[in-house]
């Protein structure tokens, strides 16, 4: 079974590891030790009638890209890039971790891995006013492929933007034919779930 690697970043308590377990066991814990290294989670999906098992590299935020975190960079095909919308100052270090990955982390083809730009837990906050056309002037101003408002407790748009960026990820291998990933759009289904996780140090 082919695979494709995910990387989940963004500062501490931003909601990174609560987005993986929604994403991938559909269910939330109010509380979570904070992720020392890397967490790994797993997902089935259906690409084109093809089951793949997508990982998800949930790493560390403590540092930023130390130098055992840069390791894990290496053969991503995408990433996750988490902000907390309830704390201003995470939204605007997401930017800062889409750059550090830039730099350790590129495609087959060379270009920069797609991203997704997550601003989590909008469960807790009114969403203000024109906040839709900030979050697409943020997405379009850095390069993201997607950006949307998620709530890891709700679920709401964790597909959403999870879908998103494997369609991307799928386009990305179509146009560079010496990959093996799949030559057509992604047809996601998100029924088949399964979870292993462990802790790196």
């Amino acid at each position: 079974m082919s695979y494709l690697k995910v990387l989940v970043v963004g500062d501490v308590s931003a909601g990174k590891t609560s987005l993986v377990t929604r994403l991938v066991s559909n269910s939330f814990q109010e509380t979570y030790k904070s992720t020392i290294g890397c967490e790994f989670s797993s997902k089935l999906i259906t690409l084109n009638s093809e089951v793949k098992r997508v990982q998800l590299w949930d790493l560390a935020g403590q540092d930023r890209l130390g130098a055992v975190t840069k390791l894990y960079c290496r053969d991503a095909h995408g990433v996750i890039v988490v902000g907390d919308i309830s704390r201003a100052e995470t939204v605007g270090r997401t930017t800062k971790w889409k750059a550090e990955v830039e730099e350790y982390s590129t495609g087959p083809d060379g270009r920069s891995l797609p991203m997704v730009l997550c601003l989590n837990k909008c469960d807790l906050i009114v969403t203000p006013e024109h906040a839709t056309e900030q979050l697409q002037a943020l997405v379009q101003e850095n390069g993201f492929a997607g950006g949307f408002f998620t709530s890891a407790k709700t679920g709401y748009n964790a597909n959403e933007a999870f879908a998103c960026l494997i369609t991307m990820i799928t386009k990305r291998n179509a146009e560079n034919p010496s990959t093996s990933q799949p030559s057509k759009y992604a047809n996601i289904t998100l029924a088949l779930q399964h979870i292993n996780r462990k802790s790196c140090c």
